[in-house]
């Protein structure tokens, strides 16, 4: 009968005899540790611009809709469960380093390594970590299906990121998401599965945004509402080469150097990305609306000085009509997250 690691681990048998190679050649064996403190180190910091980003968010934007809220709740909590289960698992290889080694891993030509036993919360990070790009691809769904109204895209990459959510959990919690012990055994097909549709996701959702967007400025006919679709494009393609970069970097670690665990630097960060980035498109709006309060100081100062210099007294309801108009155009177009959209647009 197979092992149930047989895809991302050795067998029983290929176990035992590793072990006593292993045994005879203690002195040159070594655990490459360098992607593991990688990963480590960077989803601490991570953490740290999250909670900062969170607290900017609940700050600044305490009437936003109430599932815009709950959402952002939820992130943070998975990713403070995750976090919690990286320091376990650097808590361990810490204090635990050598004593318990379960199989050894061959690495290049004729070299070996000491590769632990997944622990269990490491194999948890797999599923949290695919819930947590499912429900970021959720959000950045919803934003392209505010602009355009159209289904088609949204439930295309929804039902695609479904499918990475699906094998990320079955790999982790099945295979435990360690090296290949060889080279000639295949590539598990969940492997490819799952990063290959994360980064189609990705993709997807940066370039149809971006055009959105692009289409939408075009048809614009205020100097400042270009100004502010401009910077949202801007805003779009760095978030998005943020998860792609990081997608298509983990994807080509896994595939070519699949019997290292480089890319297991990029796994413990990588829901902390989309985490962050997709703070970081709700808390924009903090530089988007000021840019708005300045074309509205600089309207109703115009609107005041043409008045003085023709002789006449500023009226105040023409000041008024200039506010009322950016506001109304603001709510439309820039803060869809806003639970008084439907007061704002009515004043």
């Amino acid at each position: 009968m197979p092992s149930a690691r047989s895809g991302f681990g050795p067998s029983f048998q290929s176990f035992i005899s590793k072990m006593t190679s292993a045994n005879n050649q203690s002195s040159s064996d070594t655990f490459d540790e360098g992607p593991f403190v990688i990963g480590y180190t960077c989803c601490f910091m991570l953490m740290g611009i999250l909670i900062v980003q969170c607290f900017i968010y609940f700050s600044r934007f305490p009437k936003d809709r109430m599932w815009t809220k709950v959402l952002v709740s939820v992130i943070l909590l998975l990713e403070t469960i995750i976090t919690v289960f990286a320091f376990h698992g650097f808590w361990i290889g810490a204090t635990q380093h050598g004593s318990n080694l379960s199989w050894v891993v061959a690495v290049g030509i004729g070299g070996q390594q000491l590769v632990p036993d997944p622990l269990w919360s490491f194999v948890a990070l797999a599923p949290l970590t695919g819930l947590v790009s499912f429900l970021t691809h959720g959000f950045f769904c919803w934003r392209i299906w505010a602009v355009r109204k159209s289904m088609i895209v949204p439930v295309f990459v929804m039902l695609l990121s479904l499918v990475q959510f699906s094998m990320v959990t079955y790999g982790g919690v099945v295979y435990g998401l360690v090296p290949d012990i060889e080279d000639d055994i295949p590539m598990p097909f969940y492997v490819p599965v799952w990063l290959v549709g994360s980064l189609v996701c990705d993709s997807v959702i940066t370039v149809y945004m971006t055009l959105s967007l692009v289409q939408c400025n075009e048809k614009s006919g205020f100097k400042h509402t270009k100004s502010l679709f401009a910077k949202l494009i801007k805003l779009t393609i760095e978030t998005g080469l943020v998860t792609t970069t990081a997608a298509i970097i983990e994807l080509v670690l896994a595939i070519a150097f699949r019997v290292t665990m480089y890319h297991i630097a990029l796994f413990y960060i990588i829901s902390k990305l989309y985490a962050n980035c997709m703070l970081a498109t709700l808390n924009s709006r903090i530089l988007l609306n000021r840019t708005v309060d300045q074309h509205k100081t600089a309207a109703i100062y115009d609107d005041w000085h043409s008045s003085a210099r023709s002789g006449g007294t500023p009226s105040r309801n023409s000041a008024n009509v200039i506010q009322i108009h950016t506001k109304v155009e603001t709510a439309i177009e820039m803060d869809p997250y806003h639970s008084d959209q439907k007061n704002s647009m009515q004043v």
